[in-house]
């Protein structure tokens, strides 16, 4: 059903022959197949290099194809270095979540202390001013008198 490598052995599937920009094809070291732009790059020693080839990709399909570890995204020689590998990650996401609910843990004993040092700040304003926090000592507002209600409030503004 795959039509593609007949299509490109007759020429029409390689981009570039028809206007676009040419692309280069690529075998990762577990055998599959990439084709994109080469990447190229200069060096500190002023070199152009092609930094597809320095991520692990191959210009020829490798000979002896490596394992992909999907932990670490490289590839690995053995099916050994593939677990090792895993259970590395494991213990270093282990290490991680203990870091992570330290951290949680005295962010939360640092919220308490503030909020109980506020509550004694307010409860000893409280204090210094007997229950009358927010109100003044002059009563500015006029209220409405019983005669007029509540209607006739309304009616004067």
């Amino acid at each position: 059903m795959n039509k593609t490598p007949a299509i490109e052995a007759v020429g029409y599937g390689i981009s570039g022959d028809i206007g676009g920009l040419p692309k280069t094809t690529y075998y990762t070291p577990d055998g599959r197949v990439v084709k994109t732009h080469a990447n190229f790059h200069v060096n500190s020693a002023g070199q152009t290099r092609d930094a597809n080839l320095d991520t692990g990709w191959l210009l020829s399909p490798p000979v002896n194809p490596k394992l992909f570890c999907r932990w670490c995204d490289r590839w690995h020689d053995t099916e050994g270095e593939v677990d090792a590998c895993h259970r590395q990650r494991n213990f270093l996401v282990e290490k991680e979540m203990v870091k992570a609910k330290q951290e949680e843990t005295n962010e939360m004993l640092a919220l308490k202390n503030e909020v109980s040092e506020l509550k004694a700040m307010l409860s000893k304003f409280m204090e210094v001013q007997n229950g009358k926090v927010f109100q003044s000592e002059v009563n500015e507002s006029t209220p409405v008198s019983t005669e007029q209600g509540v209607g006739a409030a309304k009616e004067g503004l």
